[in-house]
């Protein structure tokens, strides 16, 4: 078994102490060659603050997904469902009874074995309602999760949903009986462990020699919080940096070429939402919603704060114009400061009223230049804009989870979803959505179309949620972005997936 020590607490580890051995290798070969053994440095602008895939609060954390656990199926680089822990998989004909079976030979971490049994604890413990986790709206139709024999799990719904596969991707396979220290030591049964892990600091991840897939080719990963973008970015150029995760909009133009290569995913689904309380005025009113669509001038804040990497939504959409899913019968919300005057004053929010944007100090530049665009814009219809810039560490106390008052506010975030409109528009679902948003006409068509098995007759029902969604504006989508990464040329096997998820798993070094 690995070594493993964990740091909590105590000085935070400085970035360039932490960078001092990005790129050792244990051997050399010939240059372009893939090498096995050495250490790779990956950075972001967010620290990792905890270890339960669970209960993940942002999307950086997710980047551990993949490295410590597994689930029942998986995404792969080229965005299809297959097999992960399950090697196979069925529906009954009414898509309501779902039966996995498991691959042999898997082990946690701790050498124990992976059953079925382990299985239904861990949908147990999602299901749970003392588990805050943001995957329960994926599956809150399961009625029972069984065991008939150690390789069978079989998982019982309470209604249709063709594309529930899709849905656990996420839902990993965690030692319940270990909840206790998994931020010290957490059991799973990915490629890597932990091996040292400062919250909100550094994370060391060494092999998993219980690890029962193709041994890793590294012998460690460093996961790194940098202080703030530039000096992220000035790691990167130097060396220090062998990975840098969404890299600021801003130096994605400068930085391709040379020592470093750029890695975007193919069909990008990460989204900007600016979430408001819908339950509380003045955005209880669509109309100021609608009003706050008409006002997000999205060309200006695509080419200034987000220069240029990513495409407008002016349907105000989470889903892309490129993306196979988009349809319905949807207004255009393109730039028209007329039209929300008009439908602001109807709702009440008059000349010399005052909103409030929940900005973002030292983190996330594109967030703050959005707020002052959107700021310039609705100075011109007399309407102030505040922006009041807050550590970002306080935005789960403030919004999260969903439930939580903020008259006035408009928060800026993003979503990491898939393709699949199931789990892009599942954020609209009640008790998701931070914006408390809660429609039972969406929430009918929404279980319409995952029960759909055929994909013609799905999509129609895809175009209806999105027609909803677009007359109702629960939260503003400026654009869609595009996640960048930037790695250096010595690094091969990084890829992203569409929401801006980073994978390492099969990451080596080349001579």
């Amino acid at each position: 078994m690995s070594r493993r020590r964990v740091r909590l607490g105590g000085a935070a580890v400085l970035l360039t102490a932490a960078l001092t051995t990005a790129g050792c290798s244990t051997s050399s070969t010939p240059d372009g060659q893939a090498q096995e053994g050495g250490t790779l440095t990956v950075a972001a602008a967010q620290g990792i603050p905890q270890l339960n895939p669970a209960i993940r609060t942002f999307a950086w954390e997710e980047v551990l997904f993949p490295l410590l656990w597994n689930g029942l199926t998986k995404t792969d680089e080229s965005g299809e469902i297959v097999g992960d822990l399950a090697e196979s998989w069925e529906a009954s004909a009414d898509q309501k009874t779902w039966t996995f079976t498991l691959r042999d030979g898997v082990t946690f971490s701790n050498g124990e074995a992976f059953t079925a049994d382990d299985a239904v604890a861990a949908f147990d413990y999602y299901l749970d309602p003392e588990t805050a986790t943001q995957e329960k709206n994926k599956i809150s139709m399961v009625t029972d999760v069984t065991a008939p024999d150690e390789k069978t799990v079989v998982v019982t719904l309470s209604e249709p949903i063709a594309t529930f596969p899709a849905g656990i991707v996420w839902v990993k396979m965690i030692d319940v009986d270990a909840l206790d220290t998994i931020d010290k030591e957490p059991i799973g049964t990915g490629p890597y462990v932990v091996d040292a892990f400062t919250p909100d600091d550094s994370l060391t991840l060494v092999p998993n020699p219980e690890y029962f897939g193709e041994a890793p080719a590294l012998d460690e990963i460093t996961i790194v919080k940098a202080a703030e973008s530039t000096a992220a970015v000035t790691g990167l150029r130097s060396g220090d940096i062998d990975v840098l995760w969404s890299v600021p909009q801003g130096d994605v133009a400068g930085l391709e070429g040379g020592d470093i290569a750029l890695v975007k995913p193919e069909n990008p689904s990460q989204w900007p939402s600016w979430e408001i309380d819908t339950t509380s005025p003045p955005f209880d009113d669509v109309r100021a919603r609608q009003a706050l669509a008409y006002a997000t001038d999205r060309e200006a804040i695509l080419d200034a704060a987000y220069y240029g990497q990513g495409t407008v939504s002016p349907t105000n959409n989470a889903l892309g114009e490129v993306n196979p899913w988009f349809g319905g019968e949807l207004t255009d919300y393109s730039y028209d400061l007329d039209k929300a005057k008009e439908l602001f004053a109807a709702a009440g929010v008059t000349e010399g009223s005052t909103l409030t944007w929940w900005g973002v100090a030292g983190q996330y530049p594109e967030w703050n230049t959005s707020g002052e665009i959107l700021q310039a814009s609705l100075k011109e219809i007399g309407i102030t804009l505040i922006i009041d810039n807050n550590d970002i560490g306080t935005w789960v106390d403030a919004f999260y989870p969903a439930g939580k008052s903020y008259p006035g506010y408009i928060v800026p975030n993003f979503q990491s979803t898939p393709p699949e409109p199931a789990y892009s528009l599942n954020f609209y679902l009640e008790g998701r959505c931070e914006c408390n948003w809660v429609d039972p006409d969406f929430q009918t068509a929404f279980a319409d179309a995952v029960a759909e098995p055929d994909e013609t007759a799905r999509a129609e029902k895809w175009g209806t949620v999105q027609t909803i969604i677009n007359e109702q504006v629960p939260l503003i989508v400026p654009l869609q972005s595009t996640v960048v990464t930037a790695t250096s040329t010595a690094v091969d096997g990084v890829w992203v997936e569409g929401g801006g998820q980073l994978h390492l798993e099969g990451a080596q070094l080349k001579g």
